[in-house]
């Protein structure tokens, strides 16, 4: 049987690169929070690729009327998902 574990990055060594990483992008923003010339300055941003998103097309069907559509939020009762879980404060 193979063995994965030596195929994988141990614990401890996923945890201190991602202390790394993190140090790195506090040294980021702490370089370029002193930068004089903000104008000049590289945004770290520059470098990554736009996100792209998929968004299907709405079927104009099972529409509600404009009362209770105003009233969900939405015409299209496909979109009408009420929110029925348990969260936001403890009274």
């Amino acid at each position: 049987m193979q063995n994965y574990r030596n195929d994988t990055m141990s614990y401890n060594n996923y945890r201190q690169s991602m202390a790394r990483n993190v140090d790195n992008a506090r040294r980021d923003m702490r370089e370029m929070r002193d930068t004089k010339d903000t104008r000049n300055s590289r945004d770290f941003l520059d470098d990554m690729p736009l996100a792209m998103a998929y968004v299907p097309w709405q079927k104009w069907q099972n529409i509600y009327d404009a009362e209770k559509g105003f009233h969900h939020g939405t015409i299209f009762q496909e979109l009408h998902l009420p929110f029925e879980g348990v969260g936001g404060c403890q009274k």
